[in-house]
C-alpha cells in the first residue's frame, strides 16, 4: 500500500515484551480483551452493570430545533437482556441481528463504536432499532457487533432522550468498520472508518494513525524500539486516517508531537506490543477534560 515501509523491533526471535501504556492509552482486541495499561488509562468497554428497566431508558425523541437532523419514524426499541459483569456504567447489548445463527458472510457485517468526543455525558447508541451501548463515555469503545448489511440508522442520544445526532451508515459484509463519535465546530458527528486490514507480508504487524482531535493537531507520530526511533506518520490532520505502515512484531513506543515542534517534545506517549498478522489503528483525540490534554488508544481490527 502507499507509504508502506518495514521496521524492526530487533531480532525476530526475541520474545515480545508485555504491552505497556501511558497517558490514558490502551490496546483492545476485537473480542473486547485488552492488554495491561498504565494506571489511569482510558476506560475500555465493560459488558453490563446489571439489568436495566426498559421504562427507565428513554425512547428516541425529536431533536431540539437546529440539532440532530431529521429523525426517522422508528418503531419502539426492543431491549435484549444485558450481559452481567463489570463495574462501570458502560453496557453492551448484542447487535441488531444477534443471535444470528442463519447469517451468512454476505448478509451481515461488523460494526463497532468509539466515543472520541468531549463536553458531553455518556451516550445511548442505537443501531437501527436496537440499543447497542448505554452511557458510552469519552475513550470507551464497544466490541464489533453483527449488523445486517446495507443502510443502517445510527442514533446517538443522551440519558434524557435528547438526540444529538442521527445518521445513516453503510454496513458492508466484506469490510468491518468503526464508527467514531467526534466533535465538530458545530456539535457532534459520526465518522465511518473502514477496518480493512493491510496487505503486508505474512508475519508482519501493521499500524496506522487516526487523528480525531478537533483543535490540538496536526500531529507527528514516532514509533521506536529499544534501539531505534522513526517518524513514519507526519502532519496527520483532523479526521485523517493514514495508510498502514508495516513493522516486525514486537514492543514499540509511540510518541505524539505537534507538527512543527522541536524534536523530542511530545504531547502524548503510549507503548504496545504489536502481534504478527494483525492490523492496528492508533487513535488520537481530546481527553474528557481540557486540562488532561490528549488521549490515545490502539484498537486492533
Amino acid at each position: 500500500m502507499n507509504r508502506q515501509s518495514y521496521y524492526t523491533a530487533g531480532s525476530k526471535n526475541q520474545a515480545a515484551l508485555s504491552a505497556a501504556a501511558a497517558d490514558n492509552s490502551a490496546v483492545i482486541s476485537p473480542d473486547g480483551s485488552s492488554s495491561p495499561a498504565a494506571e489511569g488509562s482510558s476506560q475500555t468497554v465493560n459488558e453490563g452493570a446489571g439489568p436495566i428497566d426498559p421504562g427507565q431508558i428513554p425512547m428516541i425523541p425529536l431533536p431540539n430545533p437546529g440539532e440532530g437532523g431529521p429523525v426517522a419514524d422508528l418503531t419502539p426499541p426492543i431491549y435484549r437482556p444485558i450481559r452481567p459483569g463489570g463495574n462501570n456504567h458502560t453496557v453492551i447489548i448484542p447487535g441488531i441481528t444477534f443471535p444470528c445463527s442463519s447469517c451468512s458472510s454476505n448478509t451481515y457485517g461488523k460494526v463497532r463504536f468509539i466515543n472520541t468526543s468531549t463536553g458531553y455525558p455518556g451516550f445511548y447508541i442505537y443501531l437501527g432499532n436496537w440499543l447497542v451501548a448505554s452511557q458510552l463515555g469519552n475513550g470507551e469503545t464497544t466490541r464489533y457487533l453483527q449488523a445486517t448489511t446495507g443502510s443502517q440508522t445510527v442514533t446517538v442520544s443522551g440519558i434524557n432522550g435528547y438526540v444529538y445526532v442521527q445518521k445513516e451508515i453503510r454496513v458492508r459484509s466484506d469490510v468491518p468498520m468503526t464508527v467514531a463519535i467526534i466533535n465538530t465546530a458545530s456539535g457532534l458527528d459520526l465518522m465511518e472508518i473502514s477496518d480493512l486490514s493491510c496487505s503486508a507480508p505474512s508475519g508482519a504487524s501493521c499500524l496506522r494513525v487516526c487523528n480525531l482531535s478537533l483543535n490540538l493537531g496536526p500531529f507527528d507520530v514516532s514509533v521506536g524500539s529499544q534501539s531505534s526511533l522513526y517518524t513514519p506518520f507526519t502532519n496527520v490532520r483532523y479526521k485523517e486516517v493514514t495508510p498502514y505502515t508495516s513493522f516486525y512484531p514486537g514492543w514499540y513506543q509511540l510518541n505524539v508531537s505537534r507538527t512543527g515542534t522541536s524534536p523530542g517534545i511530545y504531547v502524548a506517549s503510549s507503548a504496545a506490543t504489536l502481534s504478527a498478522n494483525t492490523s492496528y489503528t492508533f487513535y488520537i483525540f481530546n481527553a474528557e477534560n481540557a486540562v488532561d490534554g490528549l488521549k490515545t488508544m490502539i484498537l486492533s481490527n
